[in-house]
């Protein structure tokens, strides 16, 4: 009898009610990892943050937000039987979206920051660092370093070369990137498409993760090896 109570106990515990408030748990955790993703990368460059802010800013929101996204429903497979933890690839799908979310966010940050703040010079390429995406370094006339320097697609492409004097938009502040263009494209509709597709497939993943019955939990006594389905290990006795 007490088994079935048992049973009957992690049965209700399981219930529509304990589904519903578990998906409701991790719709909020994964709206709040997608929103605290946007206003880190986009504040980083567009507020601007300090200077020795915006990189741990951009590392949370691209990396270590994203991560947390897998580690924390993973956290609750502890006490799940290892032949039960296949469904795990779900989780994927969520850090793909969060980092997706936190370089938009962020390439975001940098145009409306430059639009804000930006202010046109002749600048000179005083070297061109060359590599899966080039690099130009620039001066502007009264010979100050423009910071961040000029990347490949913002202006810095295969026709140009050291020497060259070119007419850029830079923010004073160092923290968005120059560019030749003041032309830049929309990410609204984008941003709020990948966060959607973040909630839902982080909400479906971590929702749909396997765990054990709550009376198995509560019962250290009789732990389920891995590997074992969660079947207890045998003693060598017979009743």
């Amino acid at each position: 009898m007490g088994a079935r109570t048992d049973g009957a106990d992690g049965a209700m515990e399981a219930g529509p009610s304990s589904r519903f408030t578990r998906t409701l748990w991790w719709f909020t955790f994964h709206t709040a990892c997608a929103t605290a993703a946007v206003a880190l990368a986009y504040l980083a460059p567009a507020a601007p943050l300090s200077w020795w802010l915006r990189g741990p800013a951009t590392l949370t929101a691209c990396v270590l937000i994203p991560l947390a996204a897998l580690l924390i429903p993973v956290l609750e497979l502890r006490p799940v039987p290892w032949d039960r933890r296949k469904l795990a690839w779900q989780l994927a799908f969520p850090v793909l979206t969060g980092a997706v979310l936190g370089v938009t966010a962020g390439q975001a940050g940098h145009d409306d920051g430059l639009r804000e703040r930006g202010r046109w010079t002749q600048a000179v390429i005083v070297e061109k660092r060359e590599g899966k995406t080039d690099r130009c370094v620039l001066r502007d006339p009264a010979g100050r370093e423009i910071s961040p320097d000029l990347t490949q697609g913002d202006g810095c492409d295969g026709h140009v070369e050291k020497g060259d004097v070119l007419r850029v938009l830079h923010d004073p502040e160092g923290a968005a990137d120059p560019a030749t263009d003041e032309d830049t494209p929309s990410y609204g509709g984008f941003l709020v498409g990948t966060a959607l597709a973040h909630v839902a497939l982080g909400t479906w993943g971590s929702a749909r993760m396997p765990r054990l019955n709550p009376g198995s939990r509560a019962n250290p006594g009789n732990p389920a090896r891995p590997g074992s389905g969660g079947r207890p290990a045998r003693t060598g006795h017979r009743p």
